[in-house]
């Protein structure tokens, strides 16, 4: 039996059942991975066991609670979240009637079955469904191998991409059942080694690149993940000269029936019908890709909806370049596409700023917009978002949120302080913690994605007058699956979802925009294997806009998945300020000219100091759905529908947040690895006071001190300054230091530097 997740009513309900037979209300099937030592056996009272280790949550509504404190073996879960396309999210922690761990894992690689009389199951591994998977789809599974790579390392969980039992396959997706730390981290060479099986049942048209690809990485012709990656891109583009790509989209928003006014918009105009199709069928010609824009702005009485057709009209703007060249290129540089996607997004940001600064409107009274956006290239699909618009992806048996929103509950699974489950139900926990406008484009963390397109899938993007209480999960099989299979055309399913979202919730406005897209393979091109001496050719790449006038030495070539804030956010995008006037005010900074500072504050010059620890700066959105209504009681004639705030360019509490800068107040030493020995060789140096330091990523003690959770910094070498002491570490050094030591010596917060090494 499942019990009804309306606090109310609470009937219960056949397992089988789609909605409450008492109150209607929708029944979410929560199925869940139990991971660990412990046995099904006798389970908590709470969770039914289904088949093989796959369990369901018979009381969805009521949260679990996060373990306390959280044990070393989930923490890499918790830092992977936002891989969470890949990564299933720890849910709860029992125990069985021996006392053995469970870990409850949500989101996991099993197999939804779509009659309900039968049982999930685990989706298959990666070895056994890869002979009669497609080139591209090989190719795919290996290229997002390689996208979670570099966090896995950091993790100590990469040996679970060594084709172990852990690594699934869900279609075109990899998805990983459970994470093992590693007991000794693997290497590119121990990854070519593992992929080198794989040749023998690889098609035939990239079995010789593959071999090659295998012989490079065992012998250190390719060394790192970026070089990986640009090999398996080459391979993608030619790979898919041989498919055929067809595409519509649809998008429609909607005021809702409780507001006075929409403050969402999307790009194209709402009720645009559009269609894509390239490939050796079609007719050589120009076609543009597809784009697809929703944003949901924030601001109450003239600020949202200003906010949002700015961003619209901006990005429309500075990516027609790009989408006009794009429309010549039978081959592209996917780092290009994503840089100028961030390079688009900057300026909406920078424009929605300054119409705020010129109405001098501060912290509250400032408008910003959330956005999430689709960029449809070939077999490729770039996916970017900024706040909590989201974007599903649909397919045949499965529908997965492909963003992580940036709201408090998140910032607070990526610290460490609890499972997403407890903590988003936590009073606050949905306010955002960035959008567009609020502040300076380097303090905004821009997440890009790119999917590959190898089969039939639905990309829906809505704003959270969708996606609150779970209504994408509620609908999509009856409303996005017959896109899928031809039955329904986009523009009916989006028109029927609006209705839904304003019936089924109505507490807000409701944008919705679906993109059908199919990729049939016709002809399979046969790629050439690598020479020892060289490992991929380069794609064609677009001019810089003009348009951004904006510097950066960003790296960008393009990864699978998050590429533009790796998990967690580390650093923002790399921005160069040019200028002498920069230079000197640094240094005087530094030579502790107080004045000086004070006007760096006030003038917002790129580089600031705070001698104390400043206030959290106030949460930029209360979502509707954590409220204790569903509508807003506002008595205003014109309601302020979101709550506005900056937090950009302050110190987040808590203190130590991925991305921060801080200076030191005292040496310390910083250790290679995060552990606690008397070792002499695990310390890199001493840390002087006065050091500026980024905070990378947090995580605890795989070596089993539960207590201690351990920060990754990386020295910043923008600051020309001498050091108090002398030390043997360089700039762009990067370490370990635990929490608890580093929380005592950090005396300010800077921000907005760049930090690399010199």
């Amino acid at each position: 039996m499942i019990n009804c997740p309306n606090p109310e009513c609470q009937a219960a309900n056949p397992e089988g059942s789609v909605q409450c037979h008492s109150c209607e209300t929708f029944l979410p099937h929560r199925y869940l991975w139990a991971a660990g030592p412990g046995k099904l056996d006798q389970l908590d009272e709470r969770y039914s066991w289904q088949h093989q280790r796959v369990v369901l949550d018979t009381r969805p509504g009521l949260p679990p609670a996060s373990p306390e404190p959280i044990p070393p073996h989930v923490w890499p879960y918790l830092m992977l979240a936002p891989h969470s396309l890949h990564v299933p999210q720890p849910y709860d922690l029992i125990s069985d009637s021996a006392g053995h761990e469970i870990l409850l894992l949500d989101a996991p690689a099993i197999a939804m079955p779509m009659d309900k009389r039968e049982k999930p199951k685990l989706l298959p591994s990666l070895v056994a469904a890869w002979p009669d998977a497609s080139p591209l789809r090989q190719l795919d599974w290996l290229w997002q191998v390689v996208g979670l790579w570099p966090d896995f390392i950091e993790q100590q969980v990469a040996g679970n991409l060594l084709l172990s039992d852990h690594l699934r396959v869900q279609g075109s997706l990899v998805r990983l059942s459970e994470l093992a730390l590693d007991p000794q981290p693997p290497t590119l060479k121990g990854l070519g080694a593992s992929w080198k099986k794989l040749v023998p049942q690889a098609q035939h048209s990239i079995r010789d690149f593959l071999a090659s690809l295998c012989t490079q990485l065992i012998q250190g012709g390719i060394s790192t993940p970026e070089v990986l990656v640009a090999c398996l891109d080459q391979a993608m583009a030619e790979t898919a000269m041989g498919h055929q790509m067809d595409c519509q989209l649809s998008v429609l928003t909607d005021q809702g029936p409780s507001r006075k006014r929409n403050e969402d918009a999307c790009y194209p105009p709402s009720g645009a019908v559009q269609r894509h199709n390239i490939g050796p069928k079609v007719r050589p010609g120009r076609e543009r890709p597809l784009l697809l824009l929703v944003c949901d702005g924030i601001g109450g009485h003239d600020g949202g909806d200003v906010a949002s057709q700015i961003a619209i009209a901006t990005i429309e703007q500075e990516l027609t370049p790009l989408l006009d060249w794009l429309a010549d290129q039978p081959l592209h540089d996917p780092g290009t596409v994503t840089l100028a996607i961030e390079q688009a997004i900057w300026a909406a940001n920078d424009k929605i700023s300054q119409h705020n600064d010129q109405g001098m409107r501060q912290a509250r009274d400032r408008m910003g917009t959330t956005l999430v956006m689709a960029l449809i290239v070939g077999v490729h699909i770039y996916i970017a978002h900024i706040g909590d618009s989201r974007a599903y992806r649909i397919s045949a048996n499965s529908c997965q949120q492909i963003t992580f929103d940036d709201d408090v509950a998140a910032r607070e699974v990526r610290l460490g302080y609890g499972f997403y489950a407890d903590v988003a139900h936590r009073p606050g926990t949905g306010a955002l913690i960035q959008a567009l406008g609020m502040g300076n484009s380097a303090a905004l963390h821009i997440t890009v994605q790119r999917l590959i397109l190898d089969e039939g899938i639905v990309l829906l993007l809505c704003s959270d007058g969708l996606s609150d209480y779970d209504r994408v999960e509620q609908f999509w099989q009856t409303q996005l699956l017959p896109v899928l299979t031809g039955k329904t055309q986009a523009a009916d399913a989006v028109s029927h979802l609006v209705q839904l979202a304003n019936i089924h919730n109505g507490h807000d406005n409701v944008t919705v925009g679906i993109v059908a897209g199919h990729s049939q393979a016709l002809n399979s091109p046969t790629i050439s294997p690598l020479s020892p001496d060289e490992t991929a050719l380069p794609l064609p790449t677009l001019p810089k806009p003009q348009s951004v006038a904006r510097s950066t030495a960003r790296a960008t070539q393009s990864t699978p998945t998050v590429i533009s804030t790796a998990i967690p956010p580390a650093a923002p995008a790399k921005r160069t300020v040019v200028g002498p006037w920069l230079f000197l005010l640094v240094l005087v900074g530094f030579l502790g000219a107080v004045t000086t500072l004070t006007l760096m504050f006030f003038e917002e010059q790129p580089f600031t100091f705070s001698t104390q620890p400043e206030a959290p700066a106030p949460d930029i959105r209360q979502n509707q759905s954590n409220s204790d209504t569903d509508f807003d009681t506002e008595p205003d004639p014109e309601p302020d529908t979101e709550q506005v705030g900056i937090v950009v360019d302050e110190l987040t509490s808590p203190p130590l947040t991925p991305g921060s800068y801080l200076q030191l107040n005292q040496p310390v030493d910083l250790l290679a690895e995060p552990q606690r020995n008397q070792d002499t060789s695990n310390t890199l140096g001493q840390l002087p006071a006065g050091t500026i330091v980024q905070i990378l990523t947090r995580q605890g003690n795989a070596a089993g001190e539960q207590s201690i959770r351990w920060v990754r910094l990386k020295i910043c070498s923008d600051l020309k300054v001498t050091l108090p002491t002398p030390t043997s570490l360089t700039s762009g050094t990067e370490g370990w230091i635990a929490d608890e030591d580093l929380e005592s010596i950090v005396s300010g917060v800077a921000t907005r530097l760049d930090c690399a090494p010199d």
